[in-house]
C-alpha cells in the first residue's frame, strides 16, 4: 500500500528539458514530494510556493509547471514545494485528497509528528523557516464551482497586500485546524488562495497569471491594498462521525443529509432565513455541529428542520 513519505527530495535549477511535456510527466518525474529551488536576481530575498498539499486540486501545480518551463529568472529565490505527489497520481488521476488511510495533509502541520504525513509537514516548516522567505503562498482548488479567494490567520497590511495579488476577497480564520497557514512566524505573510474550482478552465488562467506576478515582481509591499471583501470569524457547519452525507437532486433515503447538488451556487451569497439547502434524515439535525473557533455548537441557530429540509 502507497503512503507518503517523511522525507522529500531536493532540485536545484531544474531545466526546463527535465521536466517533461506536460504537467503530470512532470509530476511522474518528481515520484513524491519535491522542494524545487530557483535563484533569483536577488539572492539576498526568497519567496515560496507551496503547492498540491492536496492531491485533487491541481491549478497550482498547473501553474508552477509552466512557470518552470519558461526558464524565468525570479525576482528573489524562489522555493516551491510539490506535497502530495502520490495522492494525485493515484488513479483516477488528481481525484484523492490524500491518500486512502492517511490524513488529510494540510491537518497534519501541528504536533504530534507521530505519523510519516506529520513528520514530512514538520520537515517542510522547517525548510521554511531556514529558507526565510519574505512571503508564502500555498495554492488550492474548491471541490465545486466558486469564485476566487484568499485565506488568512491574520487581517493586516501584509496579507492583504499579498492577497490583492490574487484576489479582492478574504477570509479570515480563528480556528486551530492543524493547516500551514497557522504556522507563520514573525513578521512573513502567508496565505493560502483558492483560485476556483478544480475543473474551472479560468481558475487554471488565474493561478498561472498570478503565481507568475508573484515570482516576477520586484517588491511585493509597495502598494497600498484597495478594496476587499473581508469575511472574519467563519464557522465549520460538520457531520458527526457515524452520518452520511450525500449530495443529489433528490433526498437519499440512507442518508443523514442530502445536500442539494446546486449548493455551490450559493457560495459567497447572503442567504436569508428560511432558505432551504437539502433534506435531513430520520435523525434530523442530530448529527449536525456548526462549531465556533472556542468550540461553541451554533447549530440551533443556524439551521432548523423544516418540512424534513434543512433550512436557515
Amino acid at each position: 500500500m502507497i503512503r507518503t513519505p517523511a522525507e522529500f527530495s531536493q532540485w536545484h535549477s531544474p531545466s526546463p528539458d527535465d521536466l517533461g511535456a506536460d504537467h503530470l510527466t512532470f509530476l511522474q518525474r518528481l515520484g513524491g514530494p519535491a522542494w524545487i529551488t530557483l535563484t533569483g536576481k536577488d539572492r539576498q530575498r526568497s519567496r515560496a510556493i507551496i503547492t498540491l498539499l492536496h492531491g485533487n486540486e491541481p491549478s497550482g501545480l498547473k501553474a508552477v509547471y509552466q512557470l518552470l518551463k519558461s526558464g524565468i529568472q525570479p525576482a528573489t529565490n524562489l522555493d516551491i514545494f510539490v506535497a502530495s505527489v502520490d495522492a494525485a497520481l493515484l488513479p483516477p488521476l488528481f481525484s484523492h485528497r490524500y491518500l486512502p488511510g492517511e490524513e488529510d495533509f494540510n491537518r497534519c502541520f501541528n504536533l504530534p509528528a507521530h505519523t510519516p504525513q506529520r513528520q514530512l509537514a514538520q520537515r517542510l516548516i522547517q525548510q521554511l523557516r531556514q529558507s526565510g522567505p519574505e512571503a508564502i503562498v500555498d495554492t488550492h482548488n474548491t471541490s465545486g464551482h466558486s469564485l476566487p479567494f484568499a485565506v488568512s490567520t491574520r487581517d493586516d497590511i501584509l496579507s492583504r497586500q499579498l492577497a490583492q495579488m490574487f484576489t479582492r476577497r478574504l477570509v479570515v480564520i480563528d480556528q486551530a485546524l492543524g493547516t500551514l497557514i497557522e504556522q507563520r512566524d514573525g513578521h512573513c505573510p502567508i496565505v493560502t488562495i483558492e483560485f476556483g474550482g478544480f475543473a474551472d478552465p479560468q481558475a487554471d488562467i488565474l493561478a498561472e497569471q498570478s503565481l507568475h506576478a508573484f515570482s516576477t515582481r520586484d517588491q511585493l509591499f509597495d502598494r497600498t491594498p484597495g478594496p476587499m471583501q473581508i469575511l472574519q470569524h467563519p464557522v465549520r457547519l460538520e457531520l458527526e462521525p457515524g452520518h452520511q452525507l450525500h449530495y443529489a437532486s433528490t433526498g437519499q433515503f440512507d442518508a443523514d443529509i442530502t445536500l442539494f447538488n446546486t449548493i455551490d451556487q450559493l457560495n459567497f451569497a447572503k442567504i436569508q432565513p428560511g432558505t432551504s439547502l437539502g433534506w435531513l434524515g430520520k435523525r434530523g439535525l442530530q448529527g449536525l455541529r456548526e462549531r465556533s473557533a472556542t468550540g461553541k455548537d451554533l447549530t440551533s441557530a443556524y439551521f432548523v428542520e423544516h418540512n424534513g429540509l434543512l433550512t436557515t
